[in-house]
């Protein structure tokens, strides 16, 4: 037995894995010390955007040319692509896992959503199975990824709230609906009729309910977010109507008077327009990064 594989088990080698983490650390200091105007969170989040960019690239290729299809040929064993893929997936899980846990910026939802990739991606190398539906799932997982951290950058950089801005906004919310929602329920549907095991089915439902709760996340900040825009406009226009009608002794009543919509408001202790989809509730800057409580001490 050679000394590589000494730390093997099955599809799981630790010093592949420990290899690719080293990788995705070095890349992110190496970003810090490159650029050090700019904060720990953005530096993170360029290592994101580039690790859903060939994560994606990778399973695209292993899903569609290399094959098995998932949605017919499901829990097999694994490819030497598949394990390339998923041991470099959870290299990247392991460090932003670290990340999170030592800048403590993570709701309960984010880290159960990291611990059960980290435990979902080992376990498929451990087994030696599974790599098929994984692969897939990663793909759909990580292909919005890139839109997601698009609208943290456009706001740090501030064209969050110009056409930019929306345009991104939706093509996000669109692309989750469609492919982690209804082409997520086609996958697992299609999943629990082929013969696959209870762990591999209990792995892909967990999957599945996180992209649940992460959809309706998004579609009650959706909500908000356009409602608290059309209250605004609605009290400008009855502002100015006011001001019209009161030019006579009365002391008028001006736009001011209602909240606007590029004046941050606090809501359910997080400020309004700095709302983060990733549960990551970071307000940066460049002299340093601030975690959540920062939100709860801004709104009081």
């Amino acid at each position: 037995m050679s000394s590589s594989r000494m730390f093997a088990v099955n599809s799981f080698d630790f010093l592949e894995i420990l290899t690719y983490f080293f990788a995705w650390t070095t890349l992110y200091f190496l970003l810090c010390l490159w650029n050090p105007s700019r904060s720990y969170e953005w530096h993170c989040r360029t290592v994101t955007v580039l690790h859903a960019v060939g994560i994606t690239l990778m399973a695209i290729y292993s899903t569609y040319v290399i094959g098995p299809w998932p949605f017919t040929s499901a829990g097999g064993p694994n490819s030497p692509m598949q394990i390339r893929t998923v041991g470099l997936c959870l290299a990247y899980f392991l460090f932003d896992f670290g990340w999170c846990l030592y800048f403590k910026t993570e709701g309960p939802v984010m880290i159960a959503h990291h611990l059960l990739s980290i435990v979902g991606l080992s376990w498929c190398l451990f087994a030696g199975y599974y790599g098929t539906e994984l692969v897939a799932t990663i793909g759909g997982a990580e292909v919005t990824n890139p839109l997601l951290q698009l609208r943290w950058f456009l706001r740090q950089t501030g064209y969050y709230k110009t056409i930019a801005g929306d345009i991104v906004d939706w093509a996000f919310i669109l692309s989750f609906g469609f492919i982690r929602i209804i082409l997520g329920s086609m996958l697992l549907y299609s999943y629990y009729q082929q013969d696959t095991d209870f762990w591999g089915r209990l792995g892909g439902t967990c999957i599945y309910i996180i992209g649940w709760i992460f959809f309706l996340g998004i579609l009650n900040y959706v909500i908000r977010k356009y409602s608290r825009r059309y209250t605004n406009r609605v009290g400008k226009v009855s502002a100015n109507e006011a001001t019209g009608s009161q030019r006579n002794g009365s002391v008028a009543s001006t736009s001011e008077d209602f909240p606007r919509q590029d004046v941050k408001t606090c809501v359910g202790g997080v400020t309004g327009e700095q709302e983060i989809l990733s549960v990551r509730e970071i307000k940066d800057g460049n002299n340093g990064l601030f975690v959540r409580d920062a939100f709860k001490n801004s709104c009081s």
